[in-house]
């Protein structure tokens, strides 16, 4: 969590701006070479394979893990030894430690210290439906009550930058459902960015604006959640009709059950294949961004997008 202070909440948000980030254990260099800028009061979902350095990158911006070299900038200042713009920083990780001994309420009950924006009444909302039990100590919460605290932490600290490390860990449906509603109601009225890893990539699509997707340690896709849904589609049919209609076609993926084949294509869908499909009746759908980013793989999906730009 951020360090207590009290910064001039009238500061100009520039967004977040990274210049050839390295960040090494000994050895092991997690991030390589990042380069990174991110314009503020947007949702990005930070994505990539276990390992691929969300987490560090996150900790990084947020000074809790110091970097081996390149620059940060947050608002156009340097967040390290800043406490006027970490104070601005709200970073929940996924392993978030509280101190065993205290209760859920008087974990709270400090916060505002720490959050210069905090909303009291949106913590006790947040309290009520995710239903925290006030008096019961750290050590005795559930994983899910863990993930709750985290996001009645994160949600009502209004940081105008939040980090979010798989904040929903532990969570039923119905409880994601219920962090899913708030953040989107909360950013309509109160913008922010907010950036979140996540592996439901699919659960959480509709909330993100932008995705960035991080391999060995360097952004290999940044780009509008629109473009890069609309780099693919598949196509659902009998195995023959699909096989005709998808003859001389780029299949990235396919799957198979009985006789119903379905493949994922790379390109866009035009009058032609709309033509094409109907006289075969194949159905044509939108790839999802999660089997998308699986089927065509991190560095094919960066070059699809780039191709289809140009």
């Amino acid at each position: 969590m951020t360090t207590l202070a009290t910064p001039d909440l009238a500061t100009v948000t520039s967004g977040i701006s990274i210049r050839h980030l390295d960040k090494s254990y000994g050895n092991l260099l997690v991030l390589d070479n990042l380069n990174l800028d991110l314009a503020p009061d947007r949702v990005y979902g930070l994505l990539g394979p276990n390992g691929a350095g969300k987490t560090t990158l996150m900790s990084v911006i947020c000074n809790h893990t110091f970097r081996s070299a390149g620059t940060v900038l947050l608002d156009g200042d340097d967040p390290a030894e800043n406490a006027p713009v970490l104070a601005r920083t709200c970073f929940i990780r996924e392993d978030q430690a509280y101190n065993d001994v205290f209760s859920v309420g008087a974990i709270l009950g400090i916060m505002p210290g720490f959050y210069p924006s905090w909303d009291e009444d949106l913590c006790r909302r947040l309290v009520g439906r995710f239903r925290l039990p006030l008096r019961r100590s750290a050590r005795k919460l559930s994983r899910g009550q863990k993930s709750a605290l985290a996001i009645v932490i994160s949600l009502a600290s209004r940081a105008p930058y939040t980090f979010l490390d798989e904040p929903y860990l532990g969570l039923d449906p119905t409880a994601r459902e219920i962090f899913y509603e708030e953040l989107m109601a909360d950013i309509a009225e109160h913008p922010r960015t907010i950036v979140m890893s996540t592996h439901l990539i699919d659960e959480a699509a509709d909330l993100m604006e932008e995705v960035v997707v991080l391999h060995q340690g360097t952004v290999v896709l940044h780009a509008d959640v629109d473009e890069a849904r609309s780099s693919a589609f598949v196509a659902r049919g009998r195995v023959d009709d699909v096989r005709a209609f998808a003859a001389g076609r780029e299949i990235v993926a396919e799957h198979a059950l009985g006789q119903i084949l379905s493949v994922t294509i790379r390109g866009s869908v035009g009058p032609e294949e709309e033509d094409l499909a109907a006289s075969r009746h194949v159905s044509l759908e939108p790839a999802s961004l999660q089997d998308l980013i699986a089927a065509l793989g991190i560095h094919d999906l960066t070059t699809a997008l780039t191709q289809e730009n140009r």
